[in-house]
């Protein structure tokens, strides 16, 4: 099974754009980045991009309480991927991230003597830790 976006398995051209905004109310927004240029894309938002020239790819992904729910949303789609898939695993790390907040929250960042968290297949849901 693939995924159309995140195996980059289609590009929609002008055509497909125009109906996505007609048929769904979707609609793209289009800009040249140029050099100095940051893009910030939000989490989970699909996106496609065309190298007009020779171009290099930095990419980071950012996960911040106030993202932390759509980030392990997310993961949690991935999951539904193939096992062999490249974004099958916890790529953002959003149950680790809340793992180690939650401690250091609780028991002040110095504090080693926690073990590190369940393998990713038995983590327990952000709600789950979180109605804890």
């Amino acid at each position: 099974m693939l995924s159309p976006i995140l195996d980059h398995s289609f590009y929609l051209d002008e055509d497909m754009l125009k109906e996505l905004e007609k048929r769904w109310n979707v609609r793209p927004y289009k800009f040249v980045q140029k050099v100095g240029d940051a893009i910030y894309i939000p989490v989970g938002c699909p996106h496609q991009v065309k190298n007009l020239s020779s171009s290099i790819k930095i990419a980071e992904d950012f996960v911040s309480a106030e993202n932390l729910d759509l980030c392990v949303e997310l993961t949690d789609s991935f999951r539904m991927l193939p096992l062999g898939h490249k974004y099958h695993k916890d790529k953002l790390q959003s149950r680790a991230i809340l793992y180690h907040a939650m401690k250091d929250a609780l028991l002040g960042p110095n504090n080693a003597t926690i073990s590190a968290p369940p393998p990713p297949s038995s983590s327990p849901s952000a709600e789950s830790l979180l109605s804890s």
